[in-house]
């Protein structure tokens, strides 16, 4: 009876891994599990007993898979089936039989919840797929007076594999007691969507706005567009290059109202120094076309550090440069703030 049921028992284990999914390396390992995606770059294996692994796909030289996977050919065509690989060839057994496609003519390969989840992302409703946080700075001091600074900011980014839209939004408010006045009082604010023309390039169209007490500044409003470059994506580093034309009209305590046509020049980095530390930075250059001695550049350097899941700490370095302020005030506005954060939905989808 025990060498019974030993046999059933390693004929059982013998089959479970017959039928496992195999990847074989060009170095001879062999992983076991089942395949979660292929882009052409990476393919994903998810494992017992490492989760899901990401290897290299040049370094794969043979795979297969018992589960069906959705596959894209380079012509957008979509089969399904389980896939095995022979050579150069992928081969999917279809419901319809089997077809077999050189590896060049693959796109991309996924699981069918994966798939879902990737066709989905190209067309949420407008309330789905937002991310990004806000920010909340304070500080009381008080030594031969008292004084208090307040600072408020918020950024969210829905990104799908054809758009995205970007929210940001900054405010801070200073007093002082023993001047008996405002020292900062300002917002500012942008809303701005990219619609993408081809992998690299996009345009976008933007409006932003605010207003500064110190500067005199009742509002401003700057509407604007133009074409966009993804100069740099990738996982660690994004760089996008940004060159438009725009209108901006200014109006002032002092009565004085000013309706510009301007250009855009501007860029926005982020860099992921480490696993819970990113680095920001975007520097904007808005020149009048029709009054050359007036021209603004509005630069941002911030550092954010996760804490937890949902916390973050954040120090953040703004200039504002005015080069026609009104009479009395000066051309530079320098704000620094530091304080912590609070993060909201899934990471942007790429």
């Amino acid at each position: 009876m025990f060498k019974g049921t030993m046999l059933v028992l390693c004929l059982l284990g013998w089959s479970a891994f017959a039928q496992a999914e195999q990847v074989m390396l060009k170095n001879g390992d062999r992983l076991t599990g089942s395949i979660v995606s292929m882009d052409g770059k990476k393919l994903v294996v998810k494992t017992s007993y490492a989760g899901e692994v990401s290897i290299d796909w040049g370094e794969v030289t043979q795979f297969t898979s018992e589960n069906p996977l959705v596959v894209t050919r380079t012509d957008k065509q979509v089969v399904s089936g389980p896939v095995t690989t022979e050579g150069q060839d992928v081969i999917i057994t279809t419901s319809q039989g089997q077809q077999k496609l050189t590896l060049s003519d693959v796109s991309t390969m996924r699981s069918p919840a994966d798939q879902a989840a990737y066709e989905k992302s190209l067309h949420p409703v407008m309330l789905e797929g937002w991310a990004g946080g806000d920010s909340f700075g304070f500080a009381l001091a008080r030594v031969n007076g008292e004084t208090a600074n307040l600072a408020l900011g918020f950024d969210a980014k829905r990104k799908t594999a054809k758009d995205a839209w970007v929210v940001d939004a900054a405010s801070i408010y200073s007093t002082d007691e023993k001047l008996n006045a405002t020292t900062a009082n300002s917002f500012q604010g942008l809303i701005r969507y990219d619609r993408n023309i081809t992998k690299r390039l996009f345009w976008y169209g933007a409006f932003a706005g605010g207003y500064d007490e110190l500067q005199d500044l009742n509002y401003r409003i700057v509407p604007n567009g133009g074409l966009g470059f993804h100069a740099i994506a990738t996982d660690r580093t994004t760089l996008d290059l940004l060159g438009g034309f725009g209108y901006t009209r200014e109006s002032y305590t002092t009565g004085l109202t000013n309706n510009l046509l301007t250009a855009t020049l501007g860029d926005e980095f982020a860099f992921k120094w480490f696993k819970s530390t990113t680095i920001i930075q975007n520097l904007y250059y808005l020149p009048a076309l029709n009054d050359t001695s007036i021209y603004h550049i509005n630069g941002n350097f911030g550092i954010a550090t996760k804490l937890n899941g949902w916390l973050t700490s954040n120090l953040n370095f703004n200039d504002r440069y005015n080069s026609a302020p009104v009479l009395g005030n000066k051309k530079n506005d320098v704000l620094f703030t530091a304080g912590v954060g609070f993060t909201f939905g899934a990471k942007p989808a790429k």
